[in-house]
């Protein structure tokens, strides 16, 4: 047990090295700038949704301390995290930044922290502009900037509440995206 519990504070030191070069790297190219050619697309709002008219600049941000012995809960706009006791080993602050309110595309923090236990998300798409979207494809993705592609993450979408829930390992960039029709 006394093995595991340094392999695991060795794996922790990788991964969080790890992501330290995927930020780097990921520094030269938006995300956002997927689509046809170079694998999905992500999902964008609707000039309907009012959400442009009620932001300020475009972006939102919150962030707060997360009990590493009770879990907690983080809202911003249409994403939620839920973070189960046990997932870190000491308080974190976590933040969730939505840099530009036009599109389904979130960044998460503390960027490329790893979790002892999956943190659960939640994304809504209410307000998606959907044409040319298929709908049963809508599903969320981190953006990988080694191949400058969205890796999908295992979830489910309920297309009665427009929400796509599911569970991560790691904070890095997510957005919601979709295969065209």
């Amino acid at each position: 047990m006394a093995g595991f519990k340094k392999n695991n504070g060795s794996i922790k030191a990788f991964a969080l090295l790890f992501s330290f070069v995927l930020v780097l790297v990921g520094c030269s190219e938006s995300p956002v700038a997927t689509g046809p050619d170079n694998g999905p697309i992500v999902l964008s709002r609707s000039a309907a949704s009012g959400v442009f008219a009620n932001s300020t600049g475009g972006s939102m941000y919150i962030e707060q301390m997360i009990s590493a012995e009770e879990g907690g809960e983080l809202e911003l706009f249409d994403v939620t995290l839920e973070i189960p006791a046990g997932a870190i080993d000491q308080d974190t602050l976590f933040s969730i930044s939505i840099p530009d309110v036009s599109v389904f595309y979130n960044e998460f923090g503390t960027h490329g922290l790893v979790f002892d236990e999956p943190v659960k998300v939640v994304m809504s798409y209410r307000g998606a502009d959907l044409s040319g979207v298929d709908e049963s494809t809508i599903r969320i993705g981190w953006y990988n900037p080694f191949n400058s592609d969205f890796q999908d993450v295992e979830c489910t979408v309920d297309t009665d509440t427009k929400t796509v829930t599911g569970y991560l390992d790691h904070f890095s960039a997510y957005a919601l995206i979709s295969d065209e029709k």
